[in-house]
C-alpha cells in the first residue's frame, strides 16, 4: 500500500494497532450541513469531551455534531460556544475560573470560583493568549476514523488510552521529528480545547505542528479514567506518525 494513499479510516487503524489501544481513534472535520444519521452533542450529555470519549469507547456509533444553533443547548460551559468560535468569551469568565464573581441584582452575592487560575488578571492574559478562535464551520463533526469513506477536511485525530500507550504515541511523533521541546504540548483549557480547539487549528495561537496532551481540566475526573490520557493530534502529524510506524521502534507491534 503506497504511504500517499493513506485514509483516514487507514490511519486511525493505523495508530490503534500500533499500541493495542483498546478505543476507537475520533477524527474531527467542519461542515456546512449536519451529516446524515448525525446526532446534536447535547442530546447524549452536557459535556462534549465526554461525548467524545463516548464516541471512542464504542458507546455511540453515529457522527456527533456541535453547532451554535438558535434555541438548543450547546453544552453546561459557560464558555463551550466560545471555546467553538461561534461567540465572544463571556466577560464573567474569568472571575469563574479564579476566585468568584459577583451576581447581579440589589441583593448581589459572590459566586464561588472553580480556582483554576490565580486571579482574574492572570485568566484575562490566559484567554488572550489563546488567541482568536475561529469556527471550522457552521458545524463541528467528530466520528470514529474507522466510520470515514472519505477525508471531508479532518483537521485532527483524537486518541484515548493508557498512560503507557500515549507514551508510546508521543514517542512515534518525535521519530519523524527534530523539535525536542515543542512538538508535545499540555495546554491550559477546558478539556474539549485540548482535544478539538488546539489540535483542529481553531485557536490563533495554537500551532498546527504540535499535538495536545491532556486534559489538565479537573472536571474531566466525572468521565475519564483515572490511568487514561487523551492527545489531540492534527491530521498533518497523524499522517506523518502512520507513515513513520513501519520503520518505528513499533514496528513489531504491527
Amino acid at each position: 500500500m503506497s504511504k500517499d494513499t493513506l485514509s483516514i479510516r487507514q490511519i486511525g487503524a493505523c495508530l490503534a494497532s500500533a499500541v493495542s489501544m483498546k478505543t476507537r481513534p475520533v477524527c474531527v472535520y467542519g461542515n456546512d450541513h449536519i451529516p446524515e444519521n448525525a446526532v446534536r452533542s447535547s442530546l447524549l450529555g452536557d459535556c462534549l469531551a465526554c461525548n467524545i470519549y463516548r464516541i471512542a469507547k464504542g458507546e455511540v456509533e453515529n457522527p456527533v455534531y456541535v453547532g451554535n444553533e438558535p434555541g438548543e443547548v450547546f453544552c453546561r460551559c459557560m464558555g463551550g460556544p466560545a471555546w467553538f468560535g461561534y461567540e465572544r468569551f463571556d466577560p464573567r469568565l474569568p472571575g469563574l475560573m479564579s476566585t468568584g464573581l459577583m451576581s447581579a441584582g440589589p441583593t448581589a452575592t459572590k459566586q464561588p470560583g472553580k480556582h483554576l487560575k490565580e486571579n482574574e488578571d492572570v485568566a484575562c492574559e490566559t484567554y488572550r493568549t489563546a488567541g482568536e478562535i475561529r469556527p471550522l464551520g457552521r458545524y463541528v463533526v467528530m466520528r470514529p476514523c474507522d466510520d470515514m469513506q472519505e477525508d471531508p477536511g479532518v483537521k485532527c485525530i483524537i486518541c484515548f488510552a493508557n498512560g503507557e500507550k500515549i507514551r508510546d504515541l508521543c514517542a512515534l511523533a518525535h521519530f519523524g521529528s527534530y523539535d525536542v521541546f515543542n512538538l508535545i504540548s499540555v495546554p491550559w483549557g477546558p478539556a474539549c480545547a485540548t482535544l478539538v480547539t488546539y489540535p483542529a487549528g481553531m485557536a490563533e495561537n495554537a500551532s498546527s505542528s504540535r499535538i495536545f496532551m491532556g486534559p489538565i481540566d479537573p472536571s474531566a475526573r466525572g468521565w475519564l479514567p483515572e490511568s487514561s490520557l487523551a492527545i489531540g493530534i492534527p491530521a498533518k502529524i497523524a499522517r506523518k506518525m502512520a507513515e513513520d510506524i513501519e520503520r518505528s521502534f513499533l514496528a513489531d507491534k504491527m
